[in-house]
């Protein structure tokens, strides 16, 4: 059976509330892993012992370039105590920084490949527009001038005018994860299966990857975890 995960950013106003509560919650809807957004102030035994008394594993962490700046040390252990593998910058300031993005990226990748981690990027649209000094994209100038792995957000990639299926099609050996995400092509995000983005073909294709496949959703109802619960019975009803 087809397996998922979810971003926890997906039920971040329940999470921050009671974090015990809705990854338990998550786990009873059907998801096998989490990916994190945050740690709720929770130590690094504290978060695993929830995530381990769920029965779930931690695929990987949104972690941005300013808390390796700030504590590289302290975020490998967490993440070590966690027994999470992918370290995934969430997002990072292109317009301002892109030449400083890629040295960042270069600077990080080798230090966490000793420690056992993967550096990832996660994109939104952004990523695809040439905004770089040669008029390249943060996602051209990260497959040439990096060797770091991408968590494609294919939503986000829709929205930016990229075929999804294609670009990780194309690009798998660059590509260890996807982001299932749903929505208008002008950025305004749904559950799955409520929006414009091929949701379905994109999850099939995945599949015959090998990729693992993350859910996300920014559908903004009034109930994250009703939501969440849509995103999962939409894939598991589209087998």
């Amino acid at each position: 059976m087809t397996q998922y995960g979810i971003q926890l950013y997906s039920v971040y106003d329940k999470a921050e509330a009671d974090p015990k509560a809705t990854i338990e919650k998550i786990a009873s809807i059907g998801y096998k892993y989490v990916e994190t957004a945050g740690f709720y102030g929770l130590s690094a035994v504290d978060f695993k012992a929830i995530v381990d008394g769920a029965g779930l594993k931690v695929s990987g962490g949104h972690i941005g370039f300013d808390e390796a700046e700030r504590d590289f040390a302290g975020i490998v252990n967490y993440l070590h105590t966690i027994e999470c593998e992918n370290y995934i910058v969430p997002w990072a300031d292109w317009n301002a920084d892109f030449t400083r993005n890629i040295e960042l990226i270069n600077k990080y990748q080798p230090l966490l490949k000793k420690e056992g981690i993967n550096l990832m990027f996660h994109n939104h649209s952004d990523e695809f527009l040439p905004i770089g000094p040669n008029g390249e994209s943060a996602i051209e100038a990260m497959l040439k001038e990096t060797d770091i792995k991408l968590e494609i957000d294919t939503y986000w990639a829709f929205v930016a005018g990229a075929d999804p299926v294609k670009f990780i099609t194309d690009n798998k050996d660059r590509i260890n994860f996807i982001h299932l995400k749903d929505g208008t092509q002008s950025g305004n995000g749904k559950p799955l299966g409520r929006g414009e983005a091929p949701v379905l073909k994109v999850r099939d294709t995945a599949v015959k990857l090998g990729f693992t496949m993350v859910v996300e959703n920014e559908g903004g109802g009034s109930d994250s975890l009703d939501e969440a619960t849509e995103c999962y019975n939409f894939l598991a009803s589209n087998k």
